[in-house]
């Protein structure tokens, strides 16, 4: 086999490899957007300690959505995973979110060091209060 025939092959499979790989990993991305839909960029917004909140139940049209759960982010291998309020059940941050309605969810950082979400309790039903005071700051939403 000559020279010439040895490095037209070789492109030839470098650029084939090439191309099924990126084949490859454009399904896998679309794999994550499929299964995360709104949720999929969170992983880059959010840090560990965050705190979710998600709406267990909507209003009407035009009703204000009451976010009547939380949860604290923790971020491991690339996923995100949502802890319970008691600190003892942890879920894939989607499967947390199907539970609520339509995945409707908010994520705040506290940036009061003295905050301690442990203490804080429903009021009218909802968390609501928590996210126009200034002990959190909004960080994603969907």
């Amino acid at each position: 086999m000559s020279k010439k025939l040895k490095i037209i092959l070789g492109v030839l499979a470098t650029l084939l490899v090439a191309f099924f790989g990126l084949i490859i990993f454009g399904l896998y991305l679309m794999a994550d957007e499929d299964r995360y839909g709104d949720l999929v960029y969170f992983d880059q917004k959010v840090e560990d300690g965050d705190i979710i909140f998600r709406c267990k139940y909507t209003g009407g049209l035009g009703q204000t959505t009451k976010f009547n759960e939380f949860g604290i982010i923790e971020k491991s291998w690339g996923n995100v995973y949502v802890w319970d309020k008691q600190k003892t059940i942890k879920k894939d941050l989607y499967d947390w979110a199907e539970k609520g309605n339509g995945e409707r969810v908010k994520v705040f950082r506290v940036k009061k060091s003295n905050f301690d979400i442990n203490k804080v309790k429903l009021e009218n039903g909802a968390y609501n209060f928590l996210m126009n005071s200034d002990k959190l700051e909004l960080v994603t939403e969907n």
